[in-house]
């Protein structure tokens, strides 16, 4: 496969002398900025009272995202937005190197059912990732389903899984438009046909197969029936587990797990590697707490599907994550007395505390994941935000560790126990996404499908540092720059985070970040508290009523790019999505002073209403409950919307979502743009760029990728040096 036509033009419309002066020049040359008048934004009169709290609210109109008024508010931003971006100089430079840094093949690691090996894999830019069977070891791989031939544009992709135990079927999910909702479908393998079996009200679900391929279980969100919810954003119903079996209506699915007193909980069902037992996971929105159940479903073969759910562990207060099982024996990730994670084996015939075996024990690097594999158990742990692999035999032997090329991230790994073979992904800063084989045989780690390396970044290096955050603490962060670069305050830099859910920012590609760099630019992201990095307590210290640790951390990182002179704050720019969105938005808001750009995916802005939308009502335990008077007082605190002042200068924004965003609403970015376009205090841009008929959950298509990363790299290289 090739690259497409569009991207040939693109690459073959610079002369090689233009190409040369491209790649060697850097975002140094000041040019002025086009003009921008903003649409009119009409504000209201709306405020809420929360038992005395009281909160303007002027652009609740705009939370009507399906209105004609609205549709036309938006028409009228990417009018503004796209003649802006258009104008700005150097964009078609910037679109060349965009596709270069993007052309390169894109694998996941293999996973295996019977005797078959399936795998994605995108040669380069096609707009989906095809899904290839391998029906032997030594069988030529062929497409199983290719989501590139459903549509033109690329809107419909695979984004979910599951082979059944002998490699007979594969149940997949699709989704549309980027939307986090999902259609389930069943394909035989061998014919590659479909069934006629269609799934709908799906979201995020694991699916789990009997071992007796006659069906599987899956977390059903929303029982309307539609292929998607009515009302898109409205708060979703209590998850519950069904089963269902092939050739049936899903009308006829049986309901296996539900508690309408968890409204807020996120359901995982996994089946063991044996058959004998499903086994549901329930957390919390954070996934810090857990509840743990089972079903014995005794035979195999006949699983009793009838059987009583039996709790396990119902306290929820910690993580519990099932690894596998030896009989009635649990293998469990657990962060119960122990923050940063440990293994324990526990007998489900007595499940007490007291009774439990430690497998693996907790170190100072917190446990991410462990996989059983045969005899062995490989654990995953983050040293310093960096992963590491060890490995363990059933009973907590050391049996040493995996190597790993250097400081990057494990983010895939799959084992075939008849094989005694794990397969894993492994990424950095300046390394695209190699597939490793681990043959347990051989202990030999070995590169199973990689992408040809890209000379260029051969000159950059990523560098650990460490920088004291506001109340003392010390905070990791990584520097990734060219060689020898001088420390002059003179380059681009680009500071990003997370600090939420425990989420983790280790080193992993991005197309987008090798553009930056070759463009001259510095990368430097935070491992801010709120995150997970150094295990649950580095969480939870900026969690709630603290979230405001996390940024107080950043707005550190912020000033040691600066003391250390990597940059200056009209050359320092931030960037985040979702809840880094958050993080990038507090940031701008609270330290206007330190930033001279930002640019903001799909971000979390509006933390007075954010439980009022979709999965919002399971964050309140990360943020707080805004029907709480003193949670909201705190939430008000910090919230990006609410601290917009006016006359303030504020960094150059671009403010970037889809507008079937189901999860991190475009309510956020619409009221946050109308705002800060009302008050800005000087010239520097603010404008919202939104993508219509399509939301930015998985298979999001790659055309749509690489047109946001030219957008928001033509808009850093102005923004940045606008004043200089």
């Amino acid at each position: 496969m090739k690259l497409s036509a569009v991207v040939r033009q693109i690459l073959l419309g610079l002369s090689v002398a233009a190409l040369a002066a491209f790649f060697g020049a850097t975002i140094n040359a000041q040019t002025p900025s086009p003009t921008l008048k903003y649409p009119p934004t009409p504000r209201g009169s709306q405020s809420d009272d929360v038992n005395g709290v009281h909160v303007a609210d002027p652009y609740r109109w705009l939370e009507n995202t399906t209105s004609p008024e609205v549709q036309t508010w938006v028409a009228a931003q990417n009018t503004v937005t796209k003649s802006y971006l258009a104008a700005l100089p150097r964009r078609g430079e910037i679109q060349a190197l965009v596709a270069q840094a993007w052309a390169y093949p894109k694998f996941t690691a293999p996973f295996g059912a019977g005797g078959a090996l399936f795998f994605y894999e995108n040669s380069g830019v096609e707009n989906q990732a095809a899904l290839y069977v391998q029906d032997q070891a030594n069988s030529a791989p062929r497409v199983l389903i290719d989501p590139n031939a459903f549509s033109r544009d690329g809107m419909i992709a695979v984004v979910d899984q599951a082979p059944s135990p002998g490699g007979h079927f594969l149940a997949f999910a699709v989704a549309i438009q980027g939307s986090a909702w999902r259609t389930v479908q069943i394909r035989d393998v061998h014919t590659g046909r479909n069934l006629g079996d269609e799934l709908h009200g799906i979201k995020e679900s694991p699916l789990a197969w009997t071992q007796d391929e006659r069906g599987f279980f899956y977390t059903r969100s929303d029982l309307s029936g539609a292929v998607a919810p009515p009302l898109p954003l409205a708060p979703e119903e209590a998850p519950r587990v069904f089963y269902h079996r092939l050739g049936h209506p899903q009308t006829d699915d049986q309901m296996i797990y539900d508690d309408p007193r968890q409204a807020d909980s996120r359901l995982r069902a996994d089946v063991s590697a044996d058959g004998e037992y499903l086994v549901i996971a329930a957390s919390n929105g954070v996934h810090t707490q857990s509840r743990m159940y089972f079903i014995d479903l005794n035979n195999p073969a006949h699983p009793n599907l009838g059987a009583p759910i039996v709790n396990l562990f119902d306290a929820c207060d910690a993580e519990y994550d099932f690894v596998g099982n030896n009989g009635p024996v649990f293998f469990i990730r657990t962060t119960k007395d122990a923050p940063r994670g440990r293994l324990v084996a526990v007998d489900i015939n007595s499940p007490d505390e007291n009774q439990w075996t430690t497998i693996v024990r907790e170190t100072y690097d917190p446990l991410v994941t462990v996989r059983r594999v045969d005899d062995r158990l490989v654990a995953h742990r983050l040293h310093d935000a960096h992963s590491v692999l060890e490995l363990y035999t059933l009973t907590g032997a050391p049996r040493g560790t995996i190597p790993l090329p250097g400081i990057g991230t494990v983010s895939e790994m799959n084992g075939r126990s008849d094989f005694r073979e794990l397969y894993f992904r492994y990424d950095a800063f300046l390394q695209p996404p190699v597939i490793y084989k681990y043959d347990f045989g051989t202990k030999v780690a070995v590169a199973y499908r990689d992408a040809p390396a890209d000379t260029a970044l051969f000159r950059y290096e990523t560098t650990q540092l460490y920088f004291a955050s506001k109340d003392g603490t010390r905070v990791p962060m990584y520097i990734t720059a060219r060689r020898g670069m001088a420390l002059d305050g003179t380059h681009p830099t680009l500071l990003t985070g997370i600090g939420s859910f425990g989420r983790t920012a280790t080193p992993v590609f991005s197309p987008a970040v090798a553009a930056w760099l070759k463009l001259g630019g510095i990368y430097a992201v935070a491992n801010v508290r709120g995150g997970g990095e150094y295990g649950r307590g580095w969480h939870d210290s900026a969690m709630g009523v603290q979230k405001q640790v996390a940024a107080d951390d950043f707005s550190g990182a912020a000033r040691f790019l600066i003391d250390q002179r990597y940059t200056r704050p009209s050359m320092l720019a931030v960037a985040g999505r979702g809840a880094g969105g958050l993080l990038a938005g507090m940031a701008i808001t609270q330290h206007p002073e330190l930033f001279g750009a930002a640019v903001l995916d799909a971000p979390l802005l509006d933390m007075a209403r954010f439980n009022r939308f979709t999965v919002g009502p399971s964050w309140t335990s990360e943020f707080g409950s805004p029907d709480t008077p003193a949670e909201l007082r705190a939430l008000l605190g910090y919230s990006p919307l609410h601290n917009l002042r006016a006359n303030i200068r504020y960094p150059a924004t671009m403010i970037a979502v889809g507008d079937h965003d189901e999860v991190v609403t475009p309510i956020h970015s619409y009221k946050f743009a109308a705002r800060l376009q009302a008050v800005q205090g000087g010239d520097p841009a603010a404008v919202l760029r939104v993508d219509t008929d399509v939301g930015f959950g998985p298979g999001t298509p790659t055309a749509k990728l690489m047109a946001l990363d030219v957008d928001r790299l033509t808009f850093l290289v102005n923004a940045l040096h606008s004043e200089r």
